[in-house]
């Protein structure tokens, strides 16, 4: 067996998530298990097509979670686990973003909040700047990095993943990556496979600055040019954006000249990317037409 890799749900099927499982012959893990929606967007709330895709993912998601003996958690924001369901964590080896150093006040009440609910037998372990095997799988975690450009959103871990001679890395929620922090880790473990959430550009030019995409499509190229990756899936906050590809025009131009493929998680499955709320006017609008 080699180490298989599972998106579950992200923005290309239609939700907002990163929940991706991965198995190699000793490990069955998933990182961050929620799905949530954009409760407004385009000053619209979601669309019932989106209500209907949060119920589908979060049924694979929590199919996945029976099957997994890990559940690594990067940050404490209700698309990355679901406060709803806590006891579906119960039993589970938990390595999780430190809930007492490096967190917002939010963040911080939603983790005690949540190791309330897990209960005293709960195996919880803080992950930050860990690392441990399991048989011939080695897994490592980042030290926190800021989720985004700054700690107004607080902070998030990257877990790294490698068995024989594949390896995985996951960003979390770095909005980017813009910072150089946010890259050290990514650049260190050199992984052949990298799911990041990318760019903020649906937010560009109000919570997001033209700097911080020009910065994170450089750190975009370092990455390429720096460690051994061959796929680069780009999903979740960059796939908030119906033109996305535009906006990162140049990167893609740049990737296929390093022989490195960009996909979006649902292009990584084989499938097409059904970005739901970047059309959730549009989907209004068309139900709007047919009353």
């Amino acid at each position: 067996m080699s180490l298989d890799i599972f998106p579950l749900a992200y923005e290309s099927f239609g939700v907002r998530s990163m929940a991706t499982f991965l198995e190699t012959k000793d490990l069955k893990v998933i990182i961050d298990p929620g799905v949530s929606l954009a409760p407004r967007r385009f000053n619209l709330p979601p669309h019932p097509i989106e209500v209907e895709r949060e119920e589908d993912c979060w049924k694979k998601v929590k199919k996945y979670l029976q099957r997994s003996r890990y559940v690594f958690i990067t940050h404490y924001h209700y698309d990355h686990y679901n406060p709803l369901e806590v006891d579906l964590l119960k039993g589970k080896e938990l390595w999780i973003k430190d809930y007492e150093n490096k967190i917002n006040k939010s963040q911080r009440k939603r983790s005690s909040d949540l190791i309330k609910r897990l209960g005293d037998n709960s195996n919880i372990n803080v992950a930050d700047g860990r690392e441990f095997d399991v048989g011939g799988t080695q897994i490592s975690f980042s030290n926190p990095v800021f989720h985004g450009a700054n700690d107004r959103l607080g902070y998030v871990i990257e877990v790294f993943i490698s068995y024989k001679k594949e390896s995985f890395l996951f960003t979390s929620d770095v909005e980017g990556p813009s910072l150089e922090d946010q890259i050290t880790f990514i650049l260190e473990k050199s992984p052949k496979t990298i799911f990041i959430d990318g760019p903020m550009t649906y937010m560009l030019g109000f919570r997001y600055s033209a700097k911080s995409l020009e910065d994170s499509i450089e750190n975009l190229k370092r990455i390429i040019d720096e460690t051994d990756v061959k796929k680069m899936i780009m999903d979740h906050h960059l796939l908030r954006d119906i033109n996305y590809k535009e906006k990162i025009a140049d990167l893609y131009k740049y990737s296929e000249e390093k022989d490195v493929q960009i996909l979006s998680a649902a292009e990584y499955l084989g499938k097409k990317n059904d970005l739901l709320e970047a059309r959730r006017r549009e989907l209004w609008h068309s139900q709007k037409n047919l009353i």
